[in-house]
């Protein structure tokens, strides 16, 4: 193949890619607009303290490293396929197993259980190990944030990671939910969702702190009086769809409960430092 070939290969490559990070940049614009205050003298904590806000710990100061993410969906009829000529086992997940394109659900028929709160995460660990119950189990973590043992659905979710950034969205998941059976909770079916191919879209940026987040979502009057921040963690979200591959971006989530007990999930994107709670998804289909 000529030099000059091989350069304009280069070439449509780099712009291409040109062109998706600008898509990524205007999918911004219907995020919501926020105020910044950069001349605010007194420390967050005070000013949570005297609205008589709640909340546990420290806002860290640390500003951690991102990425813009891209990966592709999994079709889990053809991860399954392969994972049975992988291991060797065409009965793999072959009984009470159903797949809808890129969800499949499964019902568990051995016992996973358990007994008490601290042991949940070691259970869902060595319950992800199974490579005869779960796909890709060693790519996910447990999330102890939005997992929930009340309700009427108790359900435990374990998710994929980059870089030790967990990816908290539908597209990258396992949900896991239970049944409370002779005082213990019993696992009694997954969904799973699974992204393919994860790489990141531009090298490491530097994210805005869980401090200045918090300070964000306070002068935008998201943390009202007499609230409490139950928790808060850094994890991708899905932001934009582009021609069958999914662009994820760092974000604080941050979940607060007001006086009457309502539990509202705000989302900051790490990036830019701006509210997306109620922004869409953008989709970029094929020209």
């Amino acid at each position: 193949m000529g030099f000059k070939k091989i350069g304009w290969i280069f070439f449509f490559a780099f712009l291409g890619l040109n062109i998706f990070l600008f898509s990524i940049y205007k999918g911004t614009d219907n995020q919501e607009d926020v105020v910044y205050r950069t001349d605010q003298k007194v420390p967050i904590e005070e000013r949570l303290d005297s609205e008589d806000i709640k909340y546990k710990g420290s806002f860290s100061q640390k500003q951690q490293k991102g990425y813009y993410l891209s990966g592709e969906p999994t079709d889990m009829d053809e991860a399954l396929d392969d994972e049975r000529e992988r291991l060797d086992n065409s009965e793999l997940l072959s009984e009470q197993t159903s797949i809808d394109g890129q969800t499949l659900t499964h019902s568990i028929e051995e016992e996973n259980a358990i007994t008490e709160a601290s042991q949940t995460s070691d259970v869902v660990e060595e319950f992800l190990e199974q490579e005869d119950q779960v796909l890709f189990g060693e790519e996910y973590q447990y999330l102890s944030d939005v997992s929930s043992f009340s309700g009427e659905y108790p359900t435990l979710i374990a998710a994929q990671s980059y870089d030790g950034i967990p990816i908290d969205d539908s597209s990258s998941r396992i949900e896991i939910e239970l049944s409370d059976q002779d005082d213990k909770w019993t696992f009694n079916n997954y969904t799973q969702t699974h992204i393919s191919d994860l790489i990141p879209l531009r090298e490491a940026i530097s994210l805005y702190s869980e401090e200045e987040m918090i300070n964000t979502l306070y002068v935008n009057n998201k943390i009202p009086n007499d609230s409490e921040i139950k928790w808060r963690h850094l994890a991708y979200t899905l932001t934009l769809k582009v021609r069958g591959q999914n662009v994820y971006v760092p974000a604080w989530f941050v979940a607060i409960e007001d006086e009457d007990g309502q539990v509202q999930v705000e989302k900051v994107n790490a990036l830019a430092n701006r509210i997306i709670t109620n922004s869409t998804v953008q989709t970029v289909e094929n020209s």
